[in-house]
């Protein structure tokens, strides 16, 4: 194999496309064309983000001078701003292309609809020059200043120039470094300049360690932490892409934005594509943005201490109560753990107590204080409770009386007694036969039906003297409920007194009905078309709270009474919608046809059941 008699090594930070420039100048090639068919074997270069076949010269370049393949990929490419944006799939296809070849390289991972934000033209810095042929005899063109969102330069803070030469040209022919430079930077406020300077220099230490790091699986996970720790994501998983997307423009304002085509019409559509880790490759421009804004630099993101985001407590913080009555330790702090679940993003927990074995669930964000009431799911009573019930009803107490110290159903104490042969299969709540609806048999068994449950609740009252009638409900829900709907009356007279006292409702029958009549002419007497007087129109203009529930309870008889007289139907308020608008048109002078009054008076009758009524009214204004 021939190997190259020279070749030139990388300046710090030089782009691969400058290390040939000065290979081609001091080989003393002819043209540009006999250099690479002298490197690359055509008459062509190589674009200068993505170079592909970079192991044809390596191999060439003696072993000793350590010019290898990989050291290129490395220090003198932009896979490194890459890499951490990839997967590593996509990253190992890249590196195979850069390094043995693929003219079709930019398609490998979609980079052809991703660079539209490139710079146009090689860019360089003039202190970067000064010091370059200060130190190394000779300036050369830097990776940082060709990458796209670069104006401002990393290592001087100063903004970066552009030169003549097109970004597209520079696999044609090899371009010299310009004569003549260029003095007439572009200027940017402060704001806009820091904020470039800071993309600058997360991009230089990306492009420096980006080598080092895993691929986008790994960055993926860091966004997740850190979208945790700021509160945009949600322990479920939701993101809250419209709160985060808003808070970024606040953080760089809509003019930097702008700049890098971040901001479209008030939408961020990057941010979305980032968090929500959609399929394909994103800018590493909007990556660095992202970053920023959550971590503070590139390097605390990637390289920082590790900050673990806040646990997720909907439930409160451990330890949580047993909700056992058996249990010693009822109500106490005792169940460290619990199993957390979510359910169409609903939390949903399994507590255990590890004394007495109740199990019991509960759903929906709830704080710690509420954790001793309210409602619970029970899953299982525990081996405590069934030693408890065991032990009562083999001493002969009442499954009844049980049910009420244990807060719990009857039925579930029969139940159990019957499976653990302590009662009798017949002493179980039996449910009725199905009857269908309207048939000749349906009175005999409604009365049979109604006699077993008033005998059911004189026993359950008679065992529990002292019981209230909440009690009672507990006790035996089923029989409460079933009396209430269908034997109201017999149940009333035979229940222990209500401890709910009635309120007076004469004095309130009074003064809601003068409210009403206030309401009623506000609206039969507001100006324009008129306004339809209901039942929800009262109770909005005279501000009463829920109007149909108090008319229901039959303690405003008054009231219901003119309520009654002057709702209006949807009919009723058509034709007087109808009547207003004729009057109006015949005082205008207007010509009326059936269809100019439906128009005006808004009015949709499909069916034109109307149109006799608004002819008859038109003929009669005449």
């Amino acid at each position: 194999m021939k190997k190259l008699l020279f070749f030139p090594a990388p300046y710090p930070d030089e782009i691969l496309h400058s290390v040939l420039y000065r290979y081609h100048i001091r080989c003393g090639s002819p043209s540009a064309r006999q250099t690479n068919l002298a490197l690359w074997g055509g008459s062509r270069g190589k674009k200068i983000y993505l170079p592909d076949g970079i192991e044809n010269i390596a191999v060439h370049i003696p072993q000793d001078a350590n010019l290898t393949s990989e050291r290129f990929i490395k220090e003198s490419t932009i896979f490194p701003l890459l890499k951490p944006f990839l997967t590593q799939s996509k990253c190992n296809d890249l590196w195979d292309a850069m390094k043995f070849g693929d003219p079709n390289i930019y398609n490998i991972v979609g980079f052809t609809r991703v660079f539209t934000l490139q710079h146009r033209h090689l860019r360089y810095c003039n202190k970067c020059v000064a010091y370059d042929t200060k130190i190394y005899g000779e300036p050369y063109w830097h990776r940082i200043h060709q990458l796209p969102g670069i104006y401002i330069c990393p290592l001087h803070s100063v903004p970066t120039i552009e030169a003549d030469i097109d970004l597209n040209e520079v696999h044609r022919d090899y371009y010299p470094f310009p004569f003549k430079l260029n003095n007439s930077a572009q200027s940017y406020e402060p704001g806009i300049a820091e904020k470039l300077s800071n993309l600058a220099l997360d991009t230089a230490w990306l492009l420096q360690h980006g080598y080092d790091l895993k691929s986008v699986e790994n960055t993926n996970e860091l966004y997740n932490i850190r979208l945790r720790i700021k509160g945009y994501r949600h322990y479920s998983g939701h993101t809250s892409g419209k709160r985060i997307a808003q808070d970024i423009v606040d953080y760089y304002d809509r003019e930097f934005l702008t700049l890098f085509d971040a901001y479209n019409s008030g939408a961020c559509t990057w941010i979305k594509r980032i968090i929500q880790l959609r399929q394909g490759f994103q800018h590493p421009l909007y990556h660095l943005l992202l970053i920023r804004f959550l971590a503070g630099s590139a390097e605390d993101f990637f390289a920082g201490v590790q900050e673990k985001p806040p646990d997720y407590l909907p439930f409160g913080s451990p330890p949580y109560p047993c909700r056992n009555y058996v249990c010693e330790y009822h109500l106490q702090d005792v169940i460290q753990q619990i199993k957390l679940t979510h359910i169409k993003a609903t939390a949903r927990a399994m507590f255990v107590c590890p004394h007495c074995g109740f199990t019991y669930r509960r759903k929906g964000k709830l704080p710690k204080e509420k954790q001793y009431s309210g409602q619970i799911d029970i899953v299982n009573y525990g081996w405590k409770w069934g030693e408890a019930v065991t032990k009562l009803l083999s001493d002969g107490i009442s499954p009844y009386k049980i049910a009420r110290d244990f807060h719990c159903d009857v039925r579930t104490i029969l139940a159990f007694g019957i499976e653990n042969n302590l009662l009798l299969s017949e002493q179980n709540i039996k449910r009725g036969s199905y009857v269908p609806l309207g048939s000749t048999q349906a009175k005999t068994e409604f009365n049979k039906k109604r006699e077993y449950y008033r005998q059911r609740w004189q026993a359950l009252v008679e065992e529990n003297t002292k019981a209230k009638r909440t009690a009672l409900k507990m006790l035996d829900s089923q029989c409460d409920k079933w009396l209430r709907e269908y034997d109201r009356d017999w149940f009333e007279q035979h229940s222990p007194p209500s401890s709910k006292e009635l309120p007076i409702w004469a004095d309130s029958d009074d003064e809601y009905l003068g409210k009403v009549e206030d309401a009623v002419k506000q609206i039969r007497d507001s100006p324009g078309l008129p306004r339809r007087i209901s039942i929800s129109a009262i109770g909005r203009k005279a501000r009463i709270i829920k109007p149909y529930v108090r008319l229901a309870s039959n303690l405003l008889p008054k009231t219901k009474a003119f309520v009654a007289a002057h709702a209006e139907t949807l009919e009723q308020w058509q034709k007087r919608k109808i009547l207003w608008v004729i009057q109006q048109m015949r005082e205008r002078g207007e010509l009326l046809t059936v269809y100019k009054v439906r128009h005006a008076a808004r009015i949709e009758d499909r069916e034109r059941k109307l149109d006799g009524f608004i002819l008859e009214n038109i003929e009669n204004s005449e």
